[in-house]
């Protein structure tokens, strides 16, 4: 049965629309053209690089509000999936399996040697541990010293990962992870993973999620409630925190990486990238100009978008959406679009 804790709604196990509890936009203070707007952005900013089944949805406070196209087709959601590898490491710290994101991933991958040994947890989440150098001018970095975008990260992350839930690697069975550290308790049906050659870096690119809408909402419900799913902590409060703010203060970056790295932000406008863990973030207002700070995003190539802003209660989800960094967009649509408290949530 659904419950409503720390005011917020949390769909029952399942699939579909009948699980969810659905209001309309004022029902909980959202204006009535918001939907408009938002669809026509969507129209407007459609990425078919991998699909042409451009979708969306919108939750305020757990409430699904709104939904444009297919709840429950279920794609590859590329790099999206970095942000709910994270969670898995937050999940594995609440169930004592890690001690804390300082151990180092050699405990875990014994075949790391030199500065990559040094590597912890936190280096991997941050993307700053150095898995892809030497590289041609590039020296050795210690790790914590050079942001960069990188497949050697979440290959390195995910055979720690499965290593951690008692598996040899990630190609044994990853989804039986997922399950056991999150997936399974907040209701998750229907999904899947993948392994993918990526012809970019040239290597198996560690664990692909294949997920729907209403999945991405229940992930972005997550963030927003800290970590809790009615009432039990599946993951620390100040773990998600940490994920949705920035931990890149004083690292260099490096926009053009080998191993996929190549993201195409200037390092100009960008001197340090607006990350927490494995999660672009507003937290300096960079990556939404204009839009409220507490805004985080996973996302992934060919438009799979998770927005989430807890001080909002709002999470958005969209397949087949172009949303460059720097600029407004959903953010700041929603934020236009509020046009009061929700009503529905508890006091």
């Amino acid at each position: 049965m659904a419950q409503q804790t720390n005011h917020l709604y949390f769909p029952p196990p399942g699939r579909g629309l009948d699980p969810q509890a659905v209001r309309h936009a004022a029902q909980v203070g959202l204006d009535l053209e918001l939907i408009a707007r938002l669809d026509r952005f969507a129209d407007d900013r459609r990425d078919e690089r991998k699909t042409a089944d451009q979708r969306w949805a919108l939750w305020r406070h757990g409430y699904l509000v709104h939904v444009t196209g297919d709840f429950d087709a279920a794609v590859d959601v590329a790099s999206q999936r970095k942000t709910w590898h994270a969670l898995i490491v937050g999940a594995a710290l609440q169930q004592g399996k890690i001690p804390s994101l300082d151990q180092k991933l050699n405990v875990w991958q014994p075949e790391l040697s030199g500065p990559h040994a040094e590597a912890t947890w936190r280096d991997v989440l941050t993307q700053s541990a150095g898995f892809d150098y030497p590289h041609g001018e590039h020296p050795a970095y210690e790790p914590g010293e050079m942001w960069t975008y990188s497949d050697w990260n979440l290959v390195h992350l995910c055979h720690a990962l499965a290593r951690v839930y008692g598996k040899e690697g990630f190609y044994d069975d990853y989804a039986d992870v997922a399950a056991e550290a999150y997936f399974d308790a907040i209701g998750m049906r229907g999904w899947g993973t993948d392994v993918v050659f990526d012809r970019s870096s040239r290597m198996d690119d560690g664990v692909r999620f294949v997920l729907s809408l209403e999945h991405m909402g229940r992930l972005g419900l997550l963030a927003l409630a800290r970590g809790t799913w009615n009432g039990e902590e599946l993951i620390p409060r100040a773990f998600v925190e940490s994920l949705e703010t920035k931990q890149t203060y004083g690292m260099q970056v490096n926009y053009d990486g080998p191993y996929d790295g190549k993201i195409g932000l200037d390092p100009d406008e960008f001197p340090e990238a607006p990350y927490g863990y494995l999660t672009w973030v507003n937290t300096d207002g960079d990556l939404f100009p204009g839009a409220d700070r507490a805004w985080a995003m996973a996302t992934g190539a060919g438009g799979m978008r998770v927005l989430w802003n807890q001080d909002l209660g709002v999470v958005y989800a969209a397949i087949g959406l172009k949303m460059p960094f720097g600029q407004p967009g959903v953010p700041t649509l929603v934020e236009d679009g509020i046009a009061g408290p929700n009503p529905l949530a508890s006091t």
